[in-house]
Order: C-alpha cells, then structure tokens, then sequence
C-alpha cells in the first residue's frame, strides 16, 4: 500500500511539472500504439480501467497510421490487440497515405507536441527518439505495471534556460514561470509605490482670498435723511458783574 502511494505521488509530481511547464490540462489525451496494447495484453493490463486510476482523467487516442501498422502484420497473435486499439477515439494525424506509426506519432509531437499528447508505447527505439523532442511525456509497461517516465533531460534543460531568462519567452512561457516562482516562493509581494519627490503643490488652503476690513463709513454731519444737521449757537453768559462793568 505504501508502495501505490509512493507512485501516485510520483507520477502526480511528474504530471503537475508537465501541467506548469507546458500547459498539459485533464483531461489529457494519452496517444496509444498497437505495441502498447500487445504489452497490456500480454500483462492482462485492462488498458480502459487502469489508465485513469494511474494519471487521472484521460482520453485514449490512436492514429489510423498505428491501425493499418498492426493490421498490416496480420499476426494471429495481434488479433485482440487489434480489437483494443480499434476501439479507442481516432485521433486525426493528417496522413492521407498510412505510414509508419513511430513516423506518424513523431508527426504530431515534432513541434513542441502542440496537442499534448503522453505518448503510450513499448517501442524502446521510439521513446528514445521522443526524449530528444522536449516537452513529451511517455508512459511504458514495466511488468504489469504502468510506469511515467520522467521528464527527460533535454525537457529539464529547456526549462531552466527558460526560468533563467536566457532566451525569449512567449506569453505562455511568462504565465508558467509566474506560477513556477509562486509554488517554489509563495505568492509574490507586490512592490510598493514609491511617493513622487519634488516640489509640492500650493496648499489650497492656503489659496484663499485674504479678507479685507470692512472700512468704515465716514461720519458726516449728515443725519440719515441726508440733511445737514444744524449747530446751535450757545450763547455765552456773561457774570453779572461784567455786565454792570461794562453798563457804567
């Protein structure tokens, strides 16, 4: 039990690298030749049960290159696997003219496999070939057992040149690595912004009209009627004994 644990763990680690990486999303298509299903065969693997209990949600695809490959033969021996492969969805490879089915699954894949394909075969020459072409995932039969290989060296490779920055990176490229950077990292702080340096503004407070003192009307001698207020003459009393003074 521990074991089965161990390797869903695994092969969960090598999916999520490929999910980063290159964008491979479930459900994945898993391309499968008629060497694969001669293996399971052979092994009483039922390719249809065990596939999505090993990396979860997928879809099994062969080409018509890989059926006319393994009708071609016409070996008794490859009667069932014949039948399994036929069963599976048809994945369109564009051969009008039916070729080999390394050839033809080397078609598909030789452009970054653009289709995210995880290639199932127990053809050692061709998944040697395929570990040379980055970003492909192959899946063999180890016994009875399902085995994902790792990520080959040249698809390590073109990632750290591509986290390292050395070569130009496309807008996916630029997603992945953000998220790369967030597993390994954490969530990425955002920079502050800095407070823009020079001369201030003029406070608006500072802007408002001065009030001026009212000035004060000018008093006149004017009353509120606008007629001149007369002055009374006050005569001065003169003491009596001025009077008789100035009368002798």
């Amino acid at each position: 039990k521990k074991m089965k644990v161990k390797r869903q763990k695994r092969v969960a680690k090598i999916l999520k690298y490929f999910h980063l990486n290159f964008g491979f999303r479930k459900p994945f298509n898993m391309l499968v030749d008629g060497t694969f299903c001669a293996g399971c065969l052979e092994a009483k693997v039922n390719i249809k049960e065990q596939m999505p209990k090993y990396v979860g949600e997928v879809n099994l695809v062969t080409t018509g290159c890989c059926i006319t490959e393994i009708e071609s033969i016409g070996s008794p021996q490859l009667y069932g696997a014949t039948l399994i492969l036929k069963s599976m969805t048809l994945f369109r490879c564009g051969h009008k003219t039916p070729v080999g089915a390394g050839k033809c699954i080397k078609s598909l894949v030789k452009n970054g496999n653009p289709h995210h394909l995880i290639i199932a075969s127990q053809d050692p020459e061709l998944r040697e070939s395929l570990r040379n072409i980055p970003g492909i995932p192959l899946l063999y039969l180890h016994g009875n057992s399902p085995t994902l290989e790792k990520p080959s060296e040249l698809t390590e490779n073109l990632t750290e040149t591509i986290s390292d920055g050395k070569t130009n990176l496309s807008q996916h490229q630029r997603h992945i690595l953000k998220e790369l950077k967030k597993q390994k990292f954490g969530e990425e702080e955002l920079p502050k912004k800095k407070k823009r340096k020079g001369p201030k503004g003029a406070n608006p407070l500072s802007c408002k009209k001065s009030k001026k003192p009212k000035q004060q009307p000018n008093v006149t001698a004017e009353d509120s009627d606008g007629k001149k207020k007369k002055k009374r003459n006050r005569k001065k009393k003169i003491a009596a004994h001025v009077l008789e003074a100035l009368n002798s």
